[in-house]
């Protein structure tokens, strides 16, 4: 962190500090007497400043410990060499924020977004007669808080970021090359992109994140926890990965893969064999498109990036399974369980999840149960919902174009930015469910 302790640090009461303030928004707002807040060096331990739009201020070394920043906006604010341990950061946007040398040790970024921050090496020391002088020195983020944080393009490069929760942060194409990650919690983590190029990543868990086109140049992955993570083939068989804890087993229960779905079809087809059992086995990646798995079992399975399309899965149970980023198009799941399962980002387009009716008795059907599943960002465009128990599910951000929700219990469901744009809602009660003030779009 910047040795701040070097300068004489400021401080000043509430009411100064509310009229810089007032000043910085002011002059934000295009008021004639606004003049932007420069709070450089200023001891500011413990200070409230929650929701407040601090964009383009000037925070050079200022000492910011224990403070209260939740939904604050720090839009391209300069905190070079700030030390912002254990401040409370939730929901905080840091976008392109001058964060180099700073220390956030402890600090909490849960929902915050920092994207295209710039949190490299910088260091502020201080001479008397020279004032600020800016050398080297490694952020800091070690034990912080960030899940769910937006990470996207920012540069962590070189920094020391060990034991760091960042379980299903978005890190797309952020640089952390040479950075410290040891014990970090990557956790379904979005890092598609990423570069980890000599990256200290022992004892690191990225169960469930999406390394897609990572690059992981000399890095070292020793005792690596990567199950159900998305990866590229030809990543697997780097040598930076031989020491880590590797997905896809070969074998499940003493029986090959192969030899389970081929018994499988078999018993769909009344023709021997037994049904599969795939619970909680990690799946991420297989290609399954145009399997019949009809009525499986796959409580819990892991089944990341994994190819689905045109297969077959009504009946199938894939309750509280992992299907991130799934390609589901075309599949048949008429009937299908999965309930709190996790289907973010998954392609769904055209896919049926309506009702499975029975060939015995006409009037008897199964709808699918999808409650508390999450389908934020997904593609359902065309999908068949019909008489889906959706209850407390989430669709944020989904694409919903003209799919069929007809007859659907949606008590409890998020459609907050969801594009329902030609979706059948006839007989859906949409008072209980949870939408964006302008309703359906």
């Amino acid at each position: 962190m910047a040795r701040v302790a070097m300068v004489d640090l400021k401080k000043i009461g509430r009411i100064e500090l509310m009229a810089i303030l007032g000043d910085h928004q002011s002059m934000l707002d295009g008021g004639e007497n606004g003049r932007r807040a420069d709070l450089s060096f200023h001891d500011l331990t413990k200070e409230d400043l929650s929701d407040i739009n601090l964009s383009l201020a000037e925070m050079t070394g200022a000492v910011l410990q224990h403070a209260s920043m939740a939904g604050s906006n720090f839009t391209a604010a300069i905190l070079f060499g700030a030390d912002l341990r254990v401040a409370n950061l939730r929901r905080a946007n840091l976008t392109r924020s001058d964060l180099r040398g700073a220390c956030m040790r402890g600090a909490d970024l849960s929902d915050a977004v920092l994207v295209n921050a710039d949190m490299r090496e910088g260091k502020l020391t201080w001479e008397p007669d020279a004032g600020p002088l800016y050398t080297s020195q490694h952020a800091e983020m070690s034990g912080a808080l960030a899940a769910r944080a937006d990470f996207t393009g920012a540069r962590l490069s070189s920094s020391f970021v060990a034991q760091t929760d960042f379980s299903d942060a978005v890190l797309r194409d952020a640089n952390m090359n040479g950075a410290d990650l040891r014990n970090c919690l990557f956790v379904g983590a979005q890092m598609e992109g990423a570069d980890l190029s000599g990256c200290k990543l022992i004892g690191a868990n990225m169960s469930g994140a999406n390394l897609s086109g990572i690059i992981i140049d000399k890095a070292d992955f020793s005792g690596a926890e990567l199950d159900g993570a998305i990866i590229d083939p030809m990543i697997l068989q780097t040598p930076e990965l031989q020491s880590a804890k590797l997905p896809h087993p070969d074998t499940i229960g003493g029986a090959r893969l192969e030899e389970i779905l081929a018994a499988h079809g078999a018993w769909a087809k009344s023709e021997g064999g037994v049904r599969a059992d795939l619970s909680n086995v990690d799946l991420s990646g297989r290609n399954f498109a145009e399997y019949n798995l009809a009525a499986a079992v796959l409580i819990g399975a892991i089944l990341n990036g994994a190819d689905l399309s045109a297969s077959v899965l009504s009946m199938a149970d894939l309750s509280r399974a992992d299907m991130r980023a799934a390609n589901l198009q075309g599949a048949d799941m008429r009937g299908v369980r999965m309930e709190r399962a996790t289907l973010n980002g998954a392609n769904l387009a055209g896919a049926n999840l309506g009702p499975l009716e029975s060939t015995q008795a006409p009037d008897r059907a199964w709808n699918s149960a999808l409650t508390h599943a999450r389908f934020r960002e997904a593609n359902l465009t065309g999908a068949n919902l019909r008489g889906a128990d959706l209850k407390g599910a989430s669709f944020e951000g989904a694409v919903l174009r003209d799919a069929d929700l007809s007859g659907a219990e949606v008590d409890g469901a998020s459609f907050r930015g969801a594009d329902l744009t030609a979706a059948r809602l006839d007989g859906v009660d949409l008072s209980a469910a949870h939408l964006d003030q302008t309703g359906p779009r």
